[in-house]
């Protein structure tokens, strides 16, 4: 902008001038088109300049082109727009169109955007005309305002009419699934192959209708997949074989995004933090719980043509501590993240989290020399194997 300032008033119409600085720092990109019968170039500048937040006086025959003080520059016409959503919340809706648009927006309680409230001073003006964009303002911690309330949009009449064609587009019925598992303990100390080629042998003993492969997004080596048709007959064919011990059977709906815990075990107390009281500091020991068990996290993305599931697989237990704060247990945790893309109604199996368990016992008679007690030791090894179907709550979204 300030090269074209500098070679209009220079080279085109060579008219008397005075730039400022601030004209010819102005680094935006312009573009424009004169038509020399339209009228004069000189009348034309003027009004181009004006419009890009310059004005332009002559004195004595000299144009002065400087920038509009911020209170003479025209603001751009506004508009506000209330929008109720039906399904997502307010929230959702902001993020997803904010950045489409320079308009400002607000959702529950929160300004996206920087949306200014009443009685807050305007923000400065730009020569380019638009307003600057205040950073967001901290909100009060107690609002009656929730998240899915209304959105209300501000800009400018052409925004309001795209917004108004967009908003219905994504205020659409987030996508729901329900996650079926079934968590077996697998004892493998007699045999040599994992719970997974174990499941696989005795799925593929049920008429060949299972198979191994690879999902398109799985992170995991392999996985057994096969259709929800040949579930019950599965999980029969696993109940039937002694190996294998259901401890869980859990079902859950959950919403597209949204995770779901499924939990087998206990919460354990451990020692946390000390603080101290009163004027005599007398120590105060807390007491945090922490899970322990089988714990499986699970958050579906449903989408078009396929679901992707994020898996968090974890085994925990705890053990007496023996070195380091001995008051407190040691939490020995082994846990598998994978991902993977499932059809509707598909069921894979998983495998991988192994335990090995040592214990030993002794037998005694009291008047008898302790040479002569009874010793034994076990060895035992188990292995938890997941079978998860995630099936698709009513019509696909098209």
């Amino acid at each position: 902008m300030g090269q074209l300032v500098d070679l209009l008033y220079g080279d085109a119409m060579h008219v008397p001038h005075v730039i400022s600085s601030e004209v010819l720092q102005d680094t935006r990109l312009v573009s424009f088109q004169y038509d020399g019968k339209a009228g004069d170039l000189h009348t034309f500048v003027k009004v181009f300049l004006d419009s890009q937040g310059f004005k332009v006086e002559t004195r004595d025959g000299v144009d002065f082109v400087s920038t509009k003080p911020a209170e003479e520059v025209k603001q751009p016409e506004h508009e506000t727009y209330v929008y109720h959503p039906r399904y997502r919340t307010a929230d959702y809706l902001a993020q997803v169109v904010q950045p489409l648009f320079s308009g400002r927006m607000t959702a529950s309680a929160a300004p996206v955007g920087g949306l200014v409230p009443s009685g807050v001073a305007a923000a400065p003006v730009g020569a380019s005309g638009a307003a600057a964009m205040p950073a967001p303002l901290p909100m009060p911690a107690k609002s009656g305002v929730s998240a899915a309330d209304d959105l209300v949009f501000v800009g400018s009449p052409s925004e309001i009419r795209n917004v108004k064609q967009l908003l219905p587009q994504l205020d659409r019925a987030a996508g729901e699934v329900v996650v079926r598992g079934w968590v077996y303990e697998v004892n493998t100390e007699n045999d040599h192959n994992s719970a997974f080629s174990i499941a696989a042998k005795v799925l593929n003993g049920i008429g060949g209708q299972v198979s191994l492969s690879n999902g398109p997004t799985a992170q995991d080596s392999t996985a057994i997949r096969f259709t929800s048709n040949y579930l019950n007959l599965a999980i029969s064919a696993l109940d039937a074989d002694t190996r294998f011990k259901q401890v869980s059977d859990p079902h859950a709906r959950v919403v597209s995004g949204s995770s779901v815990r499924l939990n087998v075990g206990s919460q354990v107390p451990t020692l946390g933090s000390i603080s101290y009281q009163g004027v005599s500091g007398t120590p105060v020991q807390s007491v945090q719980y922490q899970d322990a068990g089988l714990i499986f996290d699970v958050q579906p993305t449903v989408m078009a043509d396929a679901i992707q599931v994020e898996l968090q697989e974890q085994m925990s237990s705890f053990v007496a501590t023996t070195t380091g704060v001995n008051n407190s247990p040691t939490k020995n945790t082994r846990q598998m993240s994978t991902t993977v893309s499932m059809r509707d109604g598909e069921v894979i199996v998983i495998g991988g989290l192994v335990q090995d368990s040592d214990s030993s016992s002794r037998n005694s008679v009291s008047w008898l020399p302790r040479f002569m007690d009874g010793h034994g030791s076990s060895r035992g090894r188990t292995e938890v194997l997941l079978v998860l179907q995630v099936a698709r709550v009513g019509a696909p979204k098209t």
